[in-house]
């Protein structure tokens, strides 16, 4: 077989061990510069860029056990640029050969194919980087629905007695009512340690036809209370539409409660006197057979 033929049955890349009967073709080709070793006994078209998503192949090519995990996984489920060093964990022990790859040795996580490449489990790398970034990803990771709370307390035991564990133990707990910001996360704490109850986070309901996955929801109060946050709601785009959904919460019968950072962070008394306030109105109407509830 022609060494073209090869890294064409490849997708552009030609792990050695695949094709024993070909040792001397490769050899010569890369002796003739037509191909260039990127890892031991991984070959690939000599002139060709090395892009990422040839890295991460190239990487799962020589360790055939290993899995990408880390900072690299997270990347690649956020759709992000993948940095270097490409981030491998593997069964064995041994040398890393190149500087653009790093490689940790033990266990290896659950893991989820990606066009060839081996990738640990979003929980699992979620949870991973929580020990130094307290559940940035992992609110990230909810949000776009890729980890759920259960999915992500299943997966902790496996860090037991790692360092930095305290820190993701307190991120998965956090992540219990689903929040999908530090902000959020903030709200639920404040709301939990003051005794308030009955509410949901993030769970979508049909509202006019249209689906609102609201912040936090009383659902027998009918009230949603909706954290702004400048970063995220700082586009033309995003300001629409959070004046378009709540318009139609407003007109499905809800009451809506805008929360800011600054709220939360310099006057949390008054943020819950303002919920109180709401849920004890809701409260009288319902108990007077006036309430939204039953109106609608």
């Amino acid at each position: 077989m022609r060494i073209d033929d090869l890294l064409a049955n490849g997708d552009g890349l030609v792990r050695l061990r695949d094709h024993p009967a070909q040792a001397r073709t490769v050899q010569r080709a890369a002796k003739a510069g037509k191909v260039r070793s990127l890892l031991p006994g991984i070959y690939v078209t000599a002139d060709q860029t090395l892009s990422a998503g040839l890295r991460l192949r190239a990487a799962c090519a020589w360790s055939t056990s290993g899995v990408i995990h880390g900072h690299t996984a997270v990347e690649v489920y956020l759709n992000r640029p993948i940095s270097l060093p490409i981030r491998l964990r593997a069964p064995y022990v041994g040398v890393t050969p190149v500087k653009w790859l790093k490689v940790s040795w033990g266990t290896v996580p659950s893991r989820r194919e990606y066009s060839g490449v081996r990738v640990a489990s979003p929980s699992h790398c979620a949870v991973e980087l929580a020990a130094t970034d307290d559940g940035e990803v992992i609110f990230d990771m909810l949000r776009r629905g890729l980890v759920t709370p259960d999915s992500l307390a299943e997966v902790l035991p496996q860090f037991v007695g790692t360092p930095g564990n305290r820190r993701r133990t307190r991120a998965v707990t956090l992540a219990a009512d689903n929040p999908w910001s530090f902000a959020e996360a903030r709200l639920h704490r404040l709301l939990r340690d003051a005794g308030i109850g009955g509410w949901v986070a993030n769970r979508p309901i049909l509202v006019r036809g249209r689906w609102i996955a609201p912040d936090v929801r009383f659902e027998r109060e009918h009230l949603v209370l909706e954290f702004d946050g400048e970063a995220v709601h700082s586009t033309h785009d995003q300001f629409e539409d959070d004046r378009s959904r709540q318009n139609v919460l407003v007109l499905g019968g809800f009451r809506v409660l805008r929360i800011t950072w600054r709220m939360l962070v310099e006057e949390p008394d008054a943020v819950l006197v303002m919920v109180r306030i709401a849920l004890a109105q809701e409260s009288v109407a319902i108990s007077q057979g006036k309430g939204r509830s039953q109106a609608n």
